[in-house]
């Protein structure tokens, strides 16, 4: 019998599978913790620097032209991390910051305009959430009404089944230049009341894993060659958590 349950489980998995192909702010580390030497492929190495303000689906924008204001318009990132804009059609917004999102636009509208200024100015913003998925009763989105850790997510996600490698639990966050980035933290102290917890950030998703992380990163890393490029990861959590 298929249940709602392993329906969102596989479809996390092909998420998660996902974002290797587009390739929380720690409070400090846990002790315990296994660092890899190096990024798993299609991971960026971790860092806890503060990012530039990335966009994301969901986001509302509005794109300024002064030199062609018919052109200037309002917009919003849709599912797919792309805006639709006059004259040029769709371009990617998702994962950029600011600058690098009036960089691009610039470009594109090179051909069109001589010296083309543009300048964006973020609107409304896409709920602060973030996905949690794996071995947890209630896979999803999680809405972040205030700071929330990676242990918070995952009881708000109605807590870790019983085959949860909860020493093993996989962050995945966008960089400074929106490249996937992965961090595996130890969740079993904080569960005792011991250790340290990492905060999470918009959008960032938590996995934690049946079987022990290396053996996940097997299994994800056999996925590489079969991905589509693009925002995948964004489309398809769009489509199978809701919005």
């Amino acid at each position: 019998m298929v249940t709602r349950r392993s329906i969102m489980t596989a479809g996390f998995s092909l998420a998660l599978g996902s974002v290797l192909g587009t390739g929380c702010l720690a409070r400090t580390a846990h002790a315990s913790e296994k660092m890899p030497e190096a990024p798993l492929i299609g991971f960026a190495r971790w860092t806890d620097d503060e990012p530039f303000y990335l966009l994301y689906p969901g986001d509302k924008l509005e794109v300024s032209i002064p030199g062609a204001p018919e052109l200037s318009r309002q917009t919003q990132v849709g599912p797919d991390g792309r805006i639709t804009l006059s004259l040029i059609g769709q371009v990617m917004a998702a994962y950029k910051s600011i600058p690098q999102l009036q960089a691009e636009i610039a470009r594109a509208y090179a051909g069109i305009l001589r010296d083309p200024q543009i300048t964006v100015y973020p609107g409304e913003t896409a709920p602060m959430r973030v996905l949690v998925g794996g071995e947890v009763r209630n896979p999803g989105w999680v809405d972040m009404l205030g700071d929330m850790d990676a242990l918070q997510a995952t009881m708000a996600a109605g807590g870790f089944t019983h085959g949860a490698k909860t020493h093993q639990v996989m962050i995945i966050r966008r960089g400074r230049n929106g490249e996937a980035m992965r961090r595996i933290i130890d969740l079993q102290d904080p569960l005792k009341g011991k250790g340290q917890l990492v905060a999470l950030r918009r959008f960032d998703i938590v996995y934690v894993p049946r079987t022990n992380i290396a053996e996940a990163g097997v299994f994800m890393e056999q996925w590489v060659n079969n991905l589509i490029p693009g925002g995948v990861l964004n489309y398809f959590t769009y489509r199978t958590f809701g919005n």
